[in-house]
Order: structure tokens, then C-alpha cells, then sequence
């Protein structure tokens, strides 16, 4: 019998039936006047999301794509930049940029931590010759379910009056987490459409300042796909450069719309409160939570494994028996935590059904547990709210 699987992994996330019947639609002129009115309903719809009216920019491409084309559009061989190290997608900036012959000051963290304001405030004070371009961050880092204070980092880097750009990855936070790129004062803020935006793969999304475009204007990287130039001076006439990902394009629309239907204030409370639910239940079972307290994530959450249990074996009997499928540690932490995604399309009744069968799954590898511990955490933490 057929049955839902729950993917439960950090992105790409569950797509809702409203978006995959849109996906589904017949592709239209990409030259034409039904794609104008497309493009410019999707780019109004991301202003609001992003909270800016700096231009937004697309690429058909993954988020490390969209990275990539921040290196090459507002730096120069023997520039140098700041770079949040801390997990595997944030120190992935620092690999671009190093490629670039860019030159990069690591702020090295173990994996699990987050970096503090302290932290970049440090390494700006001692940059006297105001040599630093750039600061390089992820809002939310996936690898091990942490959250950077973005809002505290832009606050100081403004008082500070250093001229060095922030720039932030926010692919796995934005339109979950709260995030003011113009209030925060971010100069760069990459996104993707598989998270939670709740697409398939395949469209990443930049919004960028003046500032950053002035710095744009002293780059001397080669680039021709990455153009940002190309891309603004096409989107003037609501056109890409190249054909468009048509069909995610019209998914994004109807994303948009679901967001504001239900309000993105609310988006980012049903946010929270799933996590809360989530790291409840994995409290009450015993279980440990992997990240810094006080810095977790709202759209991911990472956990010890508990000891004598082994990841495949439990992933194994997560997705076969119960139709759902987690994340489990990437490199240095493979075998030693696992993860659960909650982050765009996911409401209580998921999360009550995703937290039983980590339970059940984790008893019948033998794991001491009061049957029901799982759900009862999950229920009364859902029964605090109204929502």
C-alpha cells in the first residue's frame, strides 16, 4: 500500500500538494509577457520574505552556487574576508573564496558551536588598516543545528564603522527563522528554494545593498554565468540572462502566496514551536541535544547518538517500518548524532506521528524507554499554545 514518507532531513523539504500541482503546470514563454508578470510577482513576493528593498537577484542553481557567485562578483585576488568555520556548509565559503586566491581569516569553532559577536568584533578591531572586505556567516548552520545572532553581529559591525560588507547565508533559515536584511543591516543574503520555501532543488536567491554593489564595481574575478551586472540588467527587462527554471518559478509564486496567506510572523512561531516540541521530546526520552544551548535551531535539530545504538540501523528501521527518513552527521560527526529537519511545510500532527516512530524505532533497538514519553512531551507542549 502506498503510504506519506516523512522527510524529516534538514532540506530539501516536504513540497505541499498546492505547490507540486504547480509544478505541474505547462511551461509558458520564457520572452513573453506571462513570464514579466510571473517574475515580477515572484521578486515582489521575496522582498517581503527577505524584508528589503535591495535588488533581488536568481540564478538557476544550488545554494553553494549562490555562494560562489557572491566570491566572484565583490572580490579580487589577494582580497581578504572574514569566514564563520564552525561546520561543514560555513567553512564551504572559506574553500570558494581560498579557490579565488581570496584571502580568508577563519574564525574556527568546533562543530556544535556558534560564533559570538565577540568573536567578529575582535578580528575587526585588530584590522586597522581596514583591509577586511567582508564578513561571512550562515544565519543557521545545518551541520550541527546551531543559530548565529545575526541582528547582534549587524548592530555591531554598523557602531563599529568598519566598511566591511556582511554577508549571510540564510538557505536554510529564511521564511523560518526571523531575518531583517535591511533592519540587521546585511549587505548579501543567499538563499535556495529546497528548504523553506518548500520547492524542489534547483533556484537560488540574492538580495543585495548598494554598498555591495559598489564593492561589485571593483572586482576583477572572471565570471560570465555568476554576473550579477548581466543578471540585474536582465531582470530590469524581467528576463534572466538564460532560460529561467520556468516551472520552479511558478512554485515559488505559489510558495509565496501559501507564506502570506498564513502570515510570516506566524510562519516563524509555528517555526519555533515545532522545534520546542521537538527538543522536548528528545529531553524527556533522555536523549542529549549536540548544540550550543541557548543557540539552537529552529529549523533543524541535532542529538547525540545514544550509546550501543548505531545510525544505519536506526535510520533503517525509521524508513522501512515507519516511513520516515532523518538526517544523520556529516563527515566529522557521521555515526555520532542524527537530525531532524522541521522547517517549511511541517505542522503538529507531523511532528507528534516524526517523534513516535523515533521513539518506537529506538526501543526496539533497545533503548530504555517508557513507550509514550515521545508523544506526551510533544502534546504538552503543543497544549501551552494557542497557534
Amino acid at each position: 500500500m502506498e503510504r506519506r514518507e516523512y522527510l524529516q532531513i534538514p532540506g530539501p523539504t516536504n513540497v505541499p500538494n498546492r505547490i507540486l500541482r504547480t509544478l505541474s503546470m505547462p511551461l509558458i514563454n520564457h520572452r513573453g509577457p506571462e513570464f514579466e508578470k510571473l517574475l515580477t510577482n515572484c521578486v515582489d513576493g521575496l522582498k517581503k520574505i527577505f524584508r528589503t528593498n535591495n535588488d533581488i537577484l536568481m540564478f538557476p542553481s544550488s545554494g553553494s552556487g549562490a555562494l560562489e557567485s557572491a566570491i566572484v562578483n565583490l572580490f579580487s585576488p589577494g582580497d581578504t574576508i572574514v569566514t564563520a568555520c564552525h561546520g561543514l556548509f560555513s567553512e564551504r565559503v572559506a574553500l570558494i573564496a581560498e579557490r579565488y586566491r581570496v584571502n580568508t581569516i577563519k574564525i574556527q569553532k568546533e562543530w556544535g558551536e556558534v560564533v559570538k559577536v565577540e568573536d567578529i568584533e575582535t578580528v575587526l578591531k585588530q584590522d586597522v588598516e581596514k583591509k577586511i572586505k567582508a564578513v561571512c556567516l550562515p544565519q543557521n548552520e545545518t551541520t550541527s543545528g546551531i543559530v548565529n545572532d545575526i541582528e547582534t553581529v549587524g548592530k555591531m559591525m554598523k557602531e563599529s564603522g568598519h566598511p566591511a560588507l556582511l554577508i549571510v547565508d540564510v538557505v536554510s533559515s529564511l521564511a523560518c527563522l526571523p531575518f531583517e536584511t535591511d533592519a540587521w543591516g546585511v549587505d548579501v543574503a543567499i538563499t535556495a528554494s529546497q528548504k523553506g520555501f518548500m520547492l524542489p532543488p534547483g533556484l537560488s536567491i540574492i538580495a543585495i545593498s548598494e554598498r555591495a554593489w559598489k564593492l561589485s564595481e571593483e572586482s576583477k574575478l572572471p565570471k560570465w554565468y555568476w554576473d550579477y551586472k548581466a543578471v540585474r540588467a536582465k531582470m530590469e527587462q524581467k528576463q534572466l540572462p538564460y532560460t529561467p527554471p520556468t516551472t520552479l518559478l511558478f512554485g515559488l509564486k505559489e510558495s509565496l502566496d501559501i507564506i502570506e496567506e498564513e502570515g510570516l510572523e506566524n510562519v516563524w512561531t509555528r517555526h519555533a514551536i515545532m522545534a520546542e516540541a521537538t527538543r522536548n521530546s528528545i529531553t524527556a526520552m533522555g536523549l542529549t541535544l549536540f548544540s550550543e544551548v541557548g543557540y539552537q535551531s529552529d529549523t533543524v535539530t541535532a542529538i547525540n547518538m545514544p550509546d550501543g545504538i548505531k545510525f544505519e540501523e536506526f535510520s533503517t528501521i525509521l524508513r522501512e517500518k515507519y516511513g520516515v527518513v532523518i538526517g544523520g552527521g556529516l563527515q566529522q560527526l557521521q555515526g555520532k548524532i542524527f537530525r531532524i529537519g522541521h522547517l517549511g511545510s511541517v505542522h503538529k500532527l507531523d511532528i507528534y506521528a516524526v517523534m513516535g516512530a523515533i521513539e518506537m524505532s529506538l526501543f526496539e533497538l533497545g533503548y530504555k524507554i517508557e513507550l509514550g514519553t515521545a508523544s506526551k512531551a510533544v502534546a504538552g507542549t503543543f497544549l501551552k499554545y494557542s497557534f
